[in-house]
């Protein structure tokens, strides 16, 4: 169980992140409806992320996340100079810089069944090829919205499983309407 005070103290942070990704300082917003739209937006993101969703409400992470998308476009951002495109080049190519000279990542890539075998020892640049090439080198996690089933879960599926092999054996050989 969440309290309402430890959920918006998460708000609060994932707002100020938001604002200052955006360029915008968090204590001095231009306008209330900016405010408001950032905390809206931070609030459909803690929804997305929440790992406590259950396959049943697959269908609230995916509103949250198509409304998040449509809000996006309407949140305030610092007002871009004619001489920013220059700065922003350089700070993508120094992006994948950091990226390649990053030899901690490479260490960690997932590279799945692959990752016990001796052919990348000691060359970076080929382990991290082959993560990327299959998929292991995004950096996220899985997309997939799966839980530990717990131990009555467990039981109950078992206990499932146990009928109806029993009733596929009771009606092994008959034919026709008793079958």
């Amino acid at each position: 169980m969440n309290s309402l005070k430890g959920s918006m103290k998460e708000l609060q942070a994932t707002a100020a992140q938001l604002a200052e990704s955006r360029g915008l300082q968090p204590d001095e917003l231009p306008c209330h409806k900016d405010a408001l739209l950032i905390l809206a937006v931070a609030a459909l993101k803690n929804i997305e992320k929440d790992e406590n969703i259950f396959l049943s409400s697959s269908e609230i992470v995916a509103a949250a996340k198509s409304a998040r998308n449509m809000l996006r476009p309407y949140l305030p951002c610092l007002p871009r100079e004619e001489g920013k495109g220059e700065l922003r080049a350089d700070k993508k190519r120094g992006r994948v810089n950091a990226h390649d000279n990053n030899s901690d990542d490479d260490e960690n890539e997932d590279l799945g069944q692959y990752s016990h075998t001796k052919v990348f020892d000691g060359n970076a640049k080929k382990r991290a090829k082959f993560a990327r090439l299959m998929g292991g080198g995004k950096g996220e996690g899985s997309h997939h919205n799966t839980f530990a089933a717990d131990a009555s879960t467990i039981k109950r599926i078992n206990g499932e499983l146990e009928d109806q092999f029993n009733t596929a054996l009771s009606r092994l050989g008959k034919k026709g309407l008793g079958a």
